[in-house]
């Protein structure tokens, strides 16, 4: 399992959460996203630390987190706990949109959510929702009732999109 996060960081509540899901038998990946700006990225709650924050977070892209993604199931490929069937991926907040991403473009990944997730159908020629006709398995949107990141517009366009797409989704 692909597990993406949220902008704070790679902070050790998510690895509780990832090691709750190894415990079910899943195989875990939780990398440092931030890891061309910053080797160990925690938000500290300052100002100056959620301005890091937004500046690690805008140079990530949907491509390079999917590469990253690509990059992990090799190296995950050599180790025999890893299986080599398919593959889900989760996404918070900022990483809603590299889950849709790595769903659209990695064979592997059949099972693929994201929650509260932003950006995910924007009027950018590198939006998510152009390549949502490429998924292969299902996706699950789970998006907050009052959200100022992923307003209801965006996401009546995304459902919309994924109508006229064609794949297996949920919005809730």
């Amino acid at each position: 399992m692909l597990f993406r996060r949220d902008a704070p960081g790679k902070r050790e509540e998510l690895h509780d959460i990832a090691r709750r899901i190894a415990t079910a038998g899943y195989y875990v990946m939780l990398p440092n996203l931030y890891y061309r700006t910053a080797r160990d990225f925690v938000v500290d709650g300052t100002s100056a630390g959620r301005e890091a924050m937004f500046g690690h977070m805008n140079a990530l892209t949907n491509m390079m987190v999917v590469d990253d993604c690509r990059q992990i199931l090799s190296v995950a490929a050599d180790d025999p706990a890893a299986g080599d069937g398919p593959v889900g991926c989760t996404g918070y907040c900022m990483s809603g949109p590299f889950a849709f991403a790595a769903a659209a473009h990695i064979e592997r990944v059949r099972a693929s959510l994201s929650i509260h997730g932003v950006r995910l159908c924007v009027d950018e020629d590198t939006s998510p929702h152009l390549d949502a006709g490429k998924i292969r398995g299902e996706m699950y949107f789970g998006c907050a009732e009052n959200d100022q990141w992923a307003p209801p517009a965006m996401i009546n366009e995304l459902d919309l999109a994924l109508q006229q797409s064609g794949i297996n989704y949920r919005i809730e």
